[in-house]
């Protein structure tokens, strides 16, 4: 009960943080207020915006579980999911502005304050930020490309202007970080770290240890098709230490089947508004898989069938589909309950495998393959039963064939493995080009403004365009044009 006050108290502090600017500026000017505060709030409250705030909302939807053809919307949402890219004023701005105003602004200023000669200096503390940081802008990096890094989230220091930072410098800076923060972690005394502020692992430093470890691997792994010199060796390095490998050590948000919105997971009162449907490249997929987790992430119809909405259909298409008989998602994803996944085992173990597929480490990659499925299932509470009869009956849990189809098997248990994280199935896709998504044709799609290709970054919202323009040219003139089919730099293989 004390730990339930405890965070509810931190969750109201995270939304007045985050919903009164305004009223920030005021007691700013006040010589009568508090301007000081401790840095253990600021790092909470970074801490559960990472999972919780309008930036993590708008990037899993209406973005990347689109266009990872988890979901498909539908109202104005539809557009998205149609390939079009009108959405610099709102959408672009909720998932860019909800980034940086939030998580990375708070983290910033904790950043600042424990760091060499600041005013609360603390080693401990300073490298847990570091990880908190660098979850944050990697995936700002992989929504947008070129972002403000090095001097992003900083208006408390007056760069009210800030240039942007290049994908590749953002990676390769954010793995060198990540190392030393390890280095920190590993030998760390606790007392130094946050206990009673600490929503990830309540101050277990091995955990963040393992946290930032695996981090440093996701972006490894994410760089190594364009950067393998710059990767390799780090890939190398992040599999001779303690990774995330069990499912207690997952990063996550863990929420409550309340009436209390502040402990209900974000994205029920999302789809309770926006009521979108599952996409239908991902039910057939798992059903041709006979993948258990269909069960477990959608909602049967009526007719106890699981159908799903193919995405992009036009106006035309999609005016002959019985919505009522569209699977739902199910309340493990969005209902009050579900819990938030940042970055779990199962992924870990996947990465490990096309690791060891591609002879970067020794290692069984079918083993690791087969670890990472068992990982997952055991995280959505499927029964140890359904799991060995999967695992022993199913052709699809066995790496088979040649390197690209086994890479392409690995790849696609990733897709699936990484949900809700939709952000990572987006990025897997784009990364290694699997799974294939379906081809788009007139007039039975809408091809957007793509050719219905499917779009490899957001645009950056008109709010920064114009506020930081020159800064903003510089970026796109280095980059490519502000467009939704402009690569990032590690997409080399879709």
């Amino acid at each position: 009960m004390k730990n339930t006050i405890k965070w509810y108290i931190l969750i109201l502090l995270f939304t007045f943080s985050v919903g009164c600017d305004d009223e920030f500026k005021e007691i700013n000017s006040n010589p009568n207020a508090v301007t000081d505060i401790d840095d253990e709030y600021l790092f909470a409250n970074a801490v559960l915006q990472s999972l919780r705030g309008n930036g993590n909302t708008y990037a899993q939807f209406p973005f990347a579980s689109q266009y990872a053809h988890v979901y498909t919307g539908l109202s104005n949402k539809m557009f998205i999911d149609r390939y079009y890219d009108n959405f610099t004023s709102a959408e672009y701005r909720d998932l860019y502005e909800g980034i940086f105003y939030g998580p990375i602004r708070h983290i910033q200023d904790v950043i600042r304050m424990t760091k060499p000669g600041g005013d609360r200096e603390n080693e401990v503390r300073h490298a847990m930020a570091q990880v908190v940081a660098a979850m944050n802008f990697s995936r700002l990096a992989d929504a947008f490309g070129s972002v403000p890094y090095q001097q992003g989230g900083l208006g408390q220091e007056g760069n009210l202007y800030p240039e942007f930072d290049s994908v590749e410098f953002i990676y390769k800076d954010m793995m060198n970080k990540l190392k030393e923060v390890i280095s920190v972690l590993q030998s760390a005394d606790a007392k130094k770290g946050y206990p009673g502020a600490d929503p990830f692992f309540n101050n277990d430093l091995d955990k963040w240890s393992r946290f930032a470890n695996s981090l440093r691997l996701r972006l490894a792994m994410r760089i190594r098709l364009v950067a393998p010199d710059d990767a390799n060796p780090v890939i190398v390095e992040c599999l001779s230490l303690p990774l995330i490998e069990e499912n207690e050590q997952n990063v996550r948000n863990e929420n409550q089947d309340s009436d209390i919105s502040e402990f209900q997971n974000p994205a029920y009162n999302q789809y309770g508004y926006w009521k979108w449907k599952m996409s239908d490249f991902f039910v057939e997929t798992l059903k041709n898989m006979e993948d258990p987790r269909l069960e477990v992430f959608a909602a049967a119809n009526a007719n106890g069938e699981y159908l799903g909405l193919p995405n992009g259909l036009s106006d035309t298409e999609l005016s002959k589909q019985n919505l009522e008989l569209i699977a739902v998602p199910s309340d493990q994803l969005v209902g009050k309950a579900s819990t938030i996944y940042y970055l779990t085992a199962a992924e870990v173990w996947l990465l490990r495998a096309e690791a060891a597929l591609f002879g970067l480490v020794p290692g069984d990659a079918n083993e690791l393959y087969q670890t990472a499925i068992r990982k997952s299932l055991q995280q959505w509470q499927v029964s140890e039963e359904a799991i060995s009869a999967y695992l022993s009956d199913n052709q699809y849990t066995t790496l088979v064939g040649s390197t690209e189809r086994q890479f392409e098997q690995i790849a696609t248990q990733l897709w699936i493995a990484v949900l809700p994280n939709a952000m990572e199935g987006w990025s897997t896709i784009r990364r290694t080009g699997y799974p294939v998504l379906p081809n788009r044709y007139a007039p039975k799609y809408d091809l957007g403004v793509t050719d219905g290709e499917l779009p490899t970054r957001c645009k950056y919202p008109s709010s920064e365009v114009n506020i930081n323009q020159e800064n903003y040219l510089k970026a796109i003139a280095e980059q490519g044009p502000d467009e939704i089919t402009t690569p990032l730099w590690w997409d080399v293989k879709n």
